[in-house]
């Protein structure tokens, strides 16, 4: 068995990811957001599995119109306007990339919630916010993009209010030795996205310990967004020939990743969850 390894990754390869492709996620996933989505039994498109996430994050964190909150990871907006047109709720997204900036912005200011929305630059792993300034945070499919996932986790902390929640919506590792095969799905599902590496439920939840929160629960979502995994290897099979050419053209390597994560997924190397956590109301004194 092997341990696994960590792509190299910088925060200036994500923004230029995210720069680059979102495009074909708009054009090819959705225009609101770029998460697999959660089907349930009445579910019919992934516009409505895409929205099922947005809610789940709603009602798990209850959500109303008393909370400041930070997506962390916003990507083009879609679930901080829905949150903010919904709940009542300021909402402040950060991202690290332009272009994505840019949409949400345009897209906040054709909504009827403008004045509760505000979306800026920035790395959730090391903000410029104040302590205590936001009662909820959440991150939906992008705190896997910490290359040290206590870092986020630690900020959150720090720029949480006491009785805050936080939810974290991922992919994860749900084992830590992998065998020869497992380790190439795995390193062929995170380098196409851009991904640095992914932690297994275990560590994720000592991390989480080990920043301050408590009330951790973790959510087994993997039912949930096996049509989407299966819409985008299929999406991605009938896309190959395309894709070949543009990385021909110079638009990078080839991106395997939503091949390669149906299989990840398939054989038990992955799992996709929420871990739903609280910032206790009374906290201890500082030692000095």
């Amino acid at each position: 068995m092997i341990p696994t390894k960590e792509v190299s990754v910088s925060k200036d390869d994500i923004a230029r990811y995210y720069d680059t492709q979102q495009v074909f996620y708009t054009l090819f996933w959705s225009r609101t957001a770029l998460h697999y989505g959660f089907w349930y039994q009445d579910t019919k498109s992934l516009g409505q599995a895409i929205l099922n996430t947005n809610n789940f994050v709603i009602d798990t964190l209850a959500i109303n119109s008393g909370d400041t909150v930070l997506d962390a990871g916003c990507g083009v907006g879609g679930t901080s306007i829905h949150i903010a047109e919904t709940t009542g709720a300021r909402v402040h997204g950060i991202t690290l990339s332009d272009v994505q900036l840019k949409i949400a912005r345009r897209r906040a200011g054709k909504s009827f919630a403008a004045h509760l929305l505000n979306f800026s630059k920035g790395d959730f792993t090391s903000t410029l916010f104040t302590e205590k300034t936001f009662s909820r945070v959440f991150g939906i499919e992008s705190i896997c993009y910490a290359q040290t996932k206590t870092d986020f986790l630690n900020e959150a902390y720090r720029i949480m209010k006491p009785g805050g929640m936080i939810a974290v919506v991922d992919l994860f590792l749900a084992k830590q030795e992998l065998n020869v095969e497992e380790m190439k799905i795995y390193q062929k599902t995170i380098e196409g996205w851009a991904i640095p590496n992914l932690a297994t439920v275990a560590d994720f939840w000592r991390y989480l310990q080990q920043a301050g929160f408590n009330n951790i629960a973790f959510h087994n979502m993997l039912p949930e967004i096996r049509k989407s995994s299966r819409r985008m290897y299929f999406q991605k099979l009938l896309w190959r020939p395309f894709d070949f050419i543009l990385s021909r053209l110079g638009n990078g390597r080839e991106n395997a990743s939503a091949k390669y994560q149906k299989p990840f997924f398939d054989k038990g190397i992955g799992l996709y969850g929420a871990f739903i956590a609280a910032k206790s109301e009374f906290l201890e004194p500082a030692s000095h």
